[in-house]
């Protein structure tokens, strides 16, 4: 009994490293992107299920080699994740990371030879974020940002096409994942910079990095707005983008003003993680 009770933490624990729910959202993404370059008519294969899983492993990889390296900052400022509680080894928890990365290469080179290019270059940024990008200023959101939005050029490149409705929502969402990951790194500012991390919000400040977030949240939404106003998509397009994504960006940058209060990051942090759920409904529009 103590044996399987013990089992039992650590796989719990690494499941909780793999964040279930962001690798679910990641595979959403292949869907998004599968829908938009798609064929009237044409229905998604197993090679878009498959493509899902590669992007779900990847993700899954990238956060928990995330929590690998982040072993000094967690003891600090989050000393119930998996690794500094001890409920998983370090070590465990780094094979584990490998083993997922290797998984999702082996899987996408079933996919063909863009699709397998294409993983090893997210497994490479990935683990370049945790080790070495994440603690510089700008170029660790950029990373993350950049690796998000591809998700969608996966996903079309599964059913043998990207079109411009795939491009315009991986320039559309690229800001806005920039603009979160340095909202991320405002909310985690004190331990990090605790932990001698030069992030985006350790770097500008805790103001800095708020007007920061706030003036690419607004570049967001110019772009966001940009397919309407070149005609390229209906009235549909600017009501579903005004109530899914302007409306919310508005309220993170009214919440983001200064004078500055911790209670208000933490709401525009809630706020960014649900706007990444509501915008699929606009970009899908982009089809």
């Amino acid at each position: 009994m103590p044996l399987i009770a013990a089992l039992s933490t650590r796989v719990i624990a690494l499941l909780e490293l793999m964040r279930l729910e962001k690798t679910f959202a990641a595979a959403v993404y292949v869907f998004l992107g599968a829908y938009i370059a798609a064929s009237p008519g044409e229905l998604w294969s197993a090679r878009t299920a498959a493509a899902a899983a590669v992007v779900g492993l990847i993700t899954a990889f990238g956060l928990v080699i995330n929590d690998y390296c982040d072993v000094v900052e967690d003891g600090i400022g989050k000393p119930l994740r998996p690794i500094p509680s001890g409920r998983v080894s370090r070590r465990l928890a780094g094979a584990f990371a490998w083993t997922l990365a290797a998984t999702a290469l082996v899987t996408s080179a079933f996919l063909g030879v863009r699709p397998l290019l294409f993983a090893i270059a997210m497994v490479g940024i990935g683990a370049a974020y945790s080790f070495r990008l994440k603690g510089t200023a700008f170029l660790g959101n950029a990373a993350v940002a950049l690796m998000v939005s591809s998700i969608l050029v996966y996903g079309a490149l599964s059913v043998g096409r990207v079109t411009a409705g795939v491009w315009m929502a991986v320039i559309i969402t690229f800001p806005y994942m920039l603009a979160q990951e340095a909202l991320f790194n405002l909310e985690d500012e004190e331990c990090d910079r605790l932990a001698g991390l030069r992030t985006t919000a350790t770097f500008l400040g805790i103001d800095g990095a708020a007007t920061f977030v706030r003036i690419v949240l607004a570049g967001t939404m110019a772009i966001a707005l940009a397919p309407w106003l070149l005609g390229l998509v209906s009235a549909t397009y600017l009501w579903v983008l005004t109530v899914c994504i302007l409306a919310p960006i508005t309220l993170m940058i009214f919440l983001l003003r200064r004078p500055l209060s911790w209670p208000a990051v933490v709401n525009a942090v809630k706020l960014s993680r649900l706007v990444w759920v509501t915008s699929l409904l606009p970009l899908a529009l982009l089809k």
